[in-house]
């Protein structure tokens, strides 16, 4: 069979709906999130649609333009069913659906990669047919307020009639060293230039149409213009996820909203700069900040290089030159055969560096200015994921960084940027057809209102305003800041688990690097002890010399011998002494302190050991 390529299809794409006017009082309407999370590269929040008639649930990935992906059951069948765990997200199988439709005129992929078809799953190589289902999805109205109890929102379930999917039949992810592992999950995609996605039938006429999920919203009177504002939150950080039709939540969007055009499958900005830095105290590096790094080593990068943010993909992709630059300062390995950098969990660098207030910064054009650009700083802490089966066999932290092209042909964005950053889109601007923005910000950490402010995207609106918020404020309580000589400052509070207990909040594999005594904590004990070693010398001297009057040994002495140094030795003795026998004899410690190694911060000088020799004394005789 032929497939219609996503160019020739654009042609047979028309409106079907342009409401003339919005209802003043309609609300963004905020979807409901999943409760389980999905990807063996992630993990990430999902959002759960129920396809069909009867319902079956399955959860999807949101992010993308056009149709929905969703994975059939027969991904999962042949020699790769072995390492099928797609179960977990679910399955549709249209053959099991009363109101399942489909038209020749959509066309299929058959056996190759799904890159040459835009807006699918682009990593994918396989075959997928279009289908139309009817789909309800969880949604709450952000336009009715809190409940008299300060309750969530008024919910209620969206029902979509021709629901237009890519309904994936076979598909496999092949990592660089050719092994092949079945599709897991699926995407949900948040809307198109147009209300609905429209097919020519020859015969008969009129044409038919897919449904949209904004496009529905807008259609049925619940949202007031066909646009979107997400951020996917983090799962192993504990932010949470925010996804608005009709608007977004302004708590989710920092400072500086950048706004420009978008592509008909993709969203594209200028990219200035990549750079290291630390929001507060001092840095896990040997630096405190950088900058430079998307073109070092690399004369052929221009001023602005052109990238993709894109949801549906897991990864940053960028050139090899920047990667090589950015992991330079890094505990990482690049292993071959992922074609991924590996954090090296017993390096003592690794635990400082995920827990600490470093980021990676990204510089934008703002708005397509000139002049003006922002930066959205995304925590290491963030880019410190876990690969699981079926990719590898045991779970795994690695830096979701590739060298080269992403599968659009530019370098790409993906899901681990996006966990730090807010994305939105105006699809259509003053009433008009594809022409509309999208919008990029810096989005909070886990120190964000559990009650958002849902924000109203005006049909016409080619700008929106974040909030005033400090990024570094939202991280509070969050990462480990250090002081200059690398002791903790202030650390994130033990994580409480649900019976009330509280557990250590750890990185997966690390060492516990910032429990670490620092240089000067060392020094101190180094101090005191030696101090309390002395005393006791004293002490045990004063009470040989009274002793030996209470014997009455006070005459001649034996020809001194020095005594070997030990944790506490004599000066001199001229004979060997015993305590009496119903003393309390205390050993004292004699090796308290640790080493130095290499990541310890030592400032102003040299670490330097103490003098354990004693000088020779001059000997006396003691009176009486």
């Amino acid at each position: 069979m032929i497939y219609y390529s996503f160019l020739v299809e654009l042609a047979l794409i028309q409106v079907f709906i342009i409401p003339s006017t919005f209802a003043a009082d309609r609300a963004p309407q905020a979807v409901t999130w999943s409760t389980k999370t999905h990807g063996p590269d992630g993990p990430w929040h999902a959002v759960s649609v129920s396809i069909g008639s009867p319902p079956q649930i399955v959860d999807l990935l949101p992010g993308g333009m056009w149709m929905s992906n969703v994975l059939a059951s027969t991904v999962c069948t042949g020699s790769i069913a072995v390492n099928c765990d797609v179960s977990k997200a679910g399955f549709y199988d249209g053959k099991k659906s009363t109101t399942f439709v489909q038209i020749p005129q959509t066309g299929s992929i058959q056996n190759e990669s799904f890159s040459k078809t835009g807006n699918t799953l682009s990593t994918l190589e396989g075959s997928a047919e279009w289908i139309f289902d009817t789909a309800t999805i969880p949604m709450q109205n952000s336009g009715s307020g809190l409940d008299s109890s300060g309750g969530s929102l008024e919910s209620y379930t969206l029902a979509i009639d021709n629901f237009v999917m890519l309904t994936v039949t076979s598909g496999v992810e092949t990592l660089p060293d050719g092994t092949t592992y079945p599709a897991q999950i699926g995407k949900l995609a948040l809307g198109a230039s147009n209300f609905n996605q429209s097919w020519a039938q020859n015969p008969p006429n009129p044409r038919f149409n897919g449904t949209l999920l904004p496009g529905a919203l807008v259609e049925q009177e619940k949202a007031p213009s066909n646009s979107y504002g997400m951020h996917l939150g983090a799962v192993a950080k504990g932010i949470s996820p925010s996804l608005y039709f009709g608007g977004f939540d302004q708590t989710r969007a920092l400072g500086s909203v950048s706004a420009q055009p978008y592509e008909i499958s993709n969203l594209p900005i200028d990219l200035l700069d990549i750079g290291i830095g630390v929001a507060e105290g001092s840095s896990p590096f040997n630096f405190t900040s950088v900058s430079g790094l998307l073109t070092k080593g690399n004369s052929s990068m221009g001023v602005a290089t052109t990238v993709y943010v894109e949801a549906p993909l897991p990864w940053i992709y960028l050139p090899k030159s920047a990667c090589d630059a950015i992991t330079q300062s890094l505990p990482v390995v690049f292993e071959d055969k992922y074609g991924l950098y590996f954090w090296d969990i017993e390096d003592p660098r690794y635990a400082k560096i995920v827990s600490s207030p470093a980021f990676l910064s990204f510089t934008f054009r703002l708005s397509g200015s000139v002049t003006n650009n922002m930066t959205i700083n995304v925590p290491f802490a963030l880019l410190n994921l876990t690969l699981t089966a079926p990719i590898i066999d045991k779970p795994t932290p690695y830096f979701p960084l590739r060298p080269g092209l992403g599968p659009h042909g530019k370098y790409e964005l993906g899901r681990a940027f996006l966990q730090a950053a807010f994305v939105g889109v105006n699809w259509q601007t003053a009433m008009g057809t594809g022409n509309g923005v999208w919008f990029l910000a810096q989005a909070p950490g886990p120190n964000t209102p559990s009650k958002g402010t849902p924000t109203t995207i005006k049909s016409s609106d080619t700008s929106i305003v974040g909030s005033t918020a400090v990024w570094k404020d939202t991280w509070k309580g969050a990462w480990t800041v250090l002081n200059d000589a690398g002791d903790v400052v202030s650390a994130p509070p033990p994580a409480t688990t649900p019976s009330g207990t509280s557990t250590p909040t750890e990185t997966p594999g690390s060492v516990k690097e910032a429990s670490k005594l620092g240089a000067g904590a060392i020094a101190g004990i180094v101090v005191g002890v030696a101090a309390i070693i002395m005393i006791g010398c004293l002490i045990g001297a004063w009470l040989w010399f009274k002793n030996r009057r209470s014997d009455g040994t006070t005459g001649e002495t034996e020809p001194l011998t020095p005594v070997a140094a030990t944790g506490c030795s004599q000066p001199y003795q001229s004979k060997p002494w015993e305590m009496e026998s119903n003393a309390i004899v205390r050993e004292m410690a004699t090796d308290n302190t640790r080493k130095l190694d290499s990541t310890d911060h030592v400032f102003g000088s040299a670490p330097t050991e103490l003098d354990t020799t004693r000088r020779p004394r001059i000997p006396v005789e003691m009176a009486g």
